[in-house]
């Protein structure tokens, strides 16, 4: 039995179809080949990929890949793009210091700052103490035995100044001055007027005589007119306490200091010098 296959005859209309249907499918080829990527570039553990404009192109995922530390080192003398370091990323410089660290940038350190403040010297020269300025230095009036080192002739008057103070103190540690107004007891009783009541001046100069301190700093004081019986065979000491910070506000340097002391009074006026306070480390 002879195979009966069915005859078709295409249509003028059909056959315009086909042949559309035939020139779309080859414009796309040549778009796909000619179009398909505009740019195509390879860089180290990156690909990057621009889709052409063609119908039916391909896309593609730029996916970031780990970077590559060991590509980044290479022999001296290397002139090619992988001779240059990758610089660190803000990620790859944790809390704790750790990653790249950059050309003339300190190492790692655990307190997450890239730059540390310097530590303090340990040299003897003068530091700064936190308070900037020295403490206020009040002045005490106590009255106590006669001091034997007086000498009853040193004023016509029978009165003996002296400071009574150490000769030698530390740097960075408080010290207390004192001066005393002392009468004989072959000379009986006698009276010293003030005007204030600050009542003496005591005070470290340095060798170019710039004032260092003064007894009675910070305090205010009141301006009055008053009388002070001292008995025979007694002295009034005063004394003030100095934390060896200087007048510009840093610790004293080491060395001598002239002490200068005297009553603010018109019965016994001399200012007396030619003591010295030795400060140490």
């Amino acid at each position: 039995m002879t195979e009966m296959r069915p005859a078709f005859f295409p249509s003028p209309d059909g056959m315009r179809d086909v042949l559309r249907r035939a020139r779309a499918r080859t414009r796309r080829r040549a778009l796909l080949t000619s179009g398909g990527f505009a740019v195509v570039a390879a860089v180290p553990g990156v690909l990057i990929g621009a889709a052409g404009t063609g119908t039916g192109a391909d896309r593609l995922r730029v996916v970031p890949a780990a970077p590559d530390h060991a590509g980044a080192r290479t022999a001296p003398g290397s002139t090619g793009p992988s001779a240059h370091a990758q610089p660190p990323t803000p990620s790859s410089v944790g809390a704790t210091g750790s990653g790249t660290v950059l050309p003339g940038a300190p190492g790692p350190t655990t307190s997450g700052n890239a730059f540390p403040a310097p530590r303090p010297s340990s040299s003897p020269t003068p530091t700064a103490p936190p308070k900037r300025h020295s403490a206020n230095a009040p002045i005490k009036r106590t009255t106590v035995g006669y001091d034997s080192a007086c000498d009853p002739t040193y004023d016509v008057q029978g009165w003996c100044e002296l400071y009574t103070g150490p000769a030698q103190a530390r740097r960075k540690h408080t010290v207390t001055l004192s001066m005393e107004l002392c009468r004989p007891s072959v000379v009986g009783d006698g009276t010293v007027h003030f005007y204030d009541t600050r009542e003496i001046f005591l005070g470290l100069d340095d060798s170019s005589g710039s004032p260092v301190w003064r007894a009675g700093q910070g305090i205010k004081y009141k301006t009055t007119t008053y009388a002070l019986v001292v008995k025979a065979g007694t002295c009034v000491r005063w004394t003030s306490s100095w934390d060896t910070i200087s007048a510009d506000g840093f610790y004293a340097a080491p060395g001598n200091y002239n002490i200068t002391f005297g009553l603010d009074s018109n019965d016994v006026s001399t200012v007396t010098g030619g003591d010295t306070l030795t400060l140490t480390d």
